[in-house]
């Protein structure tokens, strides 16, 4: 009996059972504090989508009659998506897509709160309050998880009047450009939706570049860019639906769209009493010519000879499917588009519904044809540009010098390109123009 209780054999295991008490509570109450971690996550995850959409529902109110989400308001739309990620306010869990449960675990309930912060942001609170367990023993009955994001409508502070509708907007070279009145910006979701190759080329401070997608080539330019913002509405698609209607979907090329061949030299405008195009019409050299202010339909090949030169103010030429300008061999097109929407008489039936559209515009090319300015370029331009199938390349030193003063001109092609020393110039613009400035929104918080 004696040596047994001398015995020290298992002590060590008693020691080791006695010290793992308090560590398992410890493990234990850390668990409880992951799960605590996880939920935060999932808290944080809903207020940035409350707020985020929020947002967009401000920015919706704030562009005004371009708005289309009118039956909803700010808080609905945070709380839909916070809804979404499983937080809801009780007895508020009905709305589209929602992942929050009828009922919670005893104890346990969730706050939604949205509020305006000013005239731009939206502020989403989220939070759980649910009961502790191990953790009770810290004097803890309860635990409040919060989460709050902050989204802000943001304005670009000029509108473009330059657009790539579906491709690129580049640079290369050591193009000049100065979009400090009027902007530039590419509706590309691509990566390259921007891209500056080389490193010589001149950005007028206050300059504002855009895209719907990313900025590749040079960082010192990338970085001054604004990125996946919203894609800025087509002001002119309306033209693509009635020339399409006019046209038909896949016309032969070069198309005539049902309109029958001008007779006599020259060039002639449309009316009701002759509705024609010019198809194929060559100039003559050394003669100039001065157009009466009307809109010209252009199929095949307009040919500008040398020493031969084509003006006219208050003019639109209509480029149809396959048409082409032709100014190599030395002519000069000088046009400047009306400053009032052409007449109903002066357009086929499929257009009349557009005439606004008309106004300014000097140049609708429907053709897919690429287009290129250069160093010499003979195609002198006043007004819109509209051609939303072509490439359009400025290279050389070509100057597009947009605004007059008391209006700004607009460029809107398939995609875009400044290449050499060509020099974009909206120092002349006014502060609006047919397309508006683009508005994004952020999490600042």
């Amino acid at each position: 009996m004696r040596n047994l209780l001398r015995s020290q054999r298992g002590s060590a295991a008693f020691v080791t059972v006695i010290a793992l008490v308090p560590l398992i509570g410890a493990v234990a109450i850390g668990a409880e504090a992951g799960s605590w971690y996880v939920t935060k996550q999932h808290a944080q995850t809903a207020a940035d989508a409350a707020a985020y959409s929020g947002g967009l529902r401000l920015a919706c109110t704030i562009a005004g009659s371009t708005c289309n989400d009118t039956n909803t308001t700010v808080a609905y739309r945070g709380k839909q998506f916070a809804a979404q990620n499983a937080f809801c306010n009780a007895g508020d869990t009905s709305y589209p897509g929602s992942s929050c449960r009828a009922s919670l675990p005893s104890g346990t309930s969730q706050t939604v709160t949205i509020e305006l912060i000013g005239t731009n942001r939206v502020k989403a609170t989220v939070s759980q309050i649910q009961p502790t367990y191990l953790a009770g023993v810290l004097g803890l009955s309860t635990v409040t998880i919060p989460a709050i994001a902050v989204a802000e409508v943001k304005v670009l502070l000029q509108p473009p009047c330059v657009l790539a509708l579906t491709g690129s907007l580049s640079f290369q070279g050591s193009p000049n450009i100065n979009a400090s009145k009027c902007g530039m910006a590419s509706n590309d979701r691509a990566a390259g939706a921007l891209n500056f190759t080389g490193g010589g080329m001149t950005i007028t401070p206050g300059s504002v570049i855009s895209a719907a997608g990313g900025c590749t080539g040079s960082a010192t330019f990338c970085n001054k860019t604004f990125d996946y913002t919203p894609p800025v509405a087509n002001p002119f698609s309306a033209l693509d639906a009635a020339l399409t209607s006019m046209c038909g979907a896949n016309p032969s090329l070069p198309a005539k769209c049902g309109l029958a061949k001008c007779t006599g030299s020259g060039l002639t405008a449309y009316t009701a009493a002759k509705p024609c195009v010019n198809d194929n019409v060559k100039t003559n050299g050394n003669t100039a010519v001065t157009l009466t202010p009307g809109v010209y339909f252009i199929s095949g090949t307009l040919t500008m000879v040398g020493g031969s030169s084509v003006t006219g103010t208050g003019v639109t030429f209509i480029l149809l499917p396959g048409a082409t300008i032709d100014t190599k061999g030395g002519g000069i097109l000088t046009l400047s588009g009306p400053t009032t929407a052409p007449s109903a008489s002066s357009l086929p039936a499929a257009l009349q519904s557009s005439a606004a559209l008309f106004q300014y515009m000097s140049i609708y090319d429907a053709s897919a044809a690429a287009v290129t300015f250069g160093g010499n370029s003979n195609i002198n331009l006043t007004g819109n540009i509209y051609a939303p199938n072509a490439a359009v390349t400025f290279q050389g030193d070509p100057t597009l010098s947009v605004g007059n003063g008391s209006r700004c001109g607009q460029l809107i092609a398939a995609s875009i390109a400044f290449n050499g020393n060509a020099t974009f110039d909206s120092s002349g613009c006014p502060t609006s123009t047919k397309l508006l400035a683009d508005q994004y929104v952020q999490l600042v918080q």
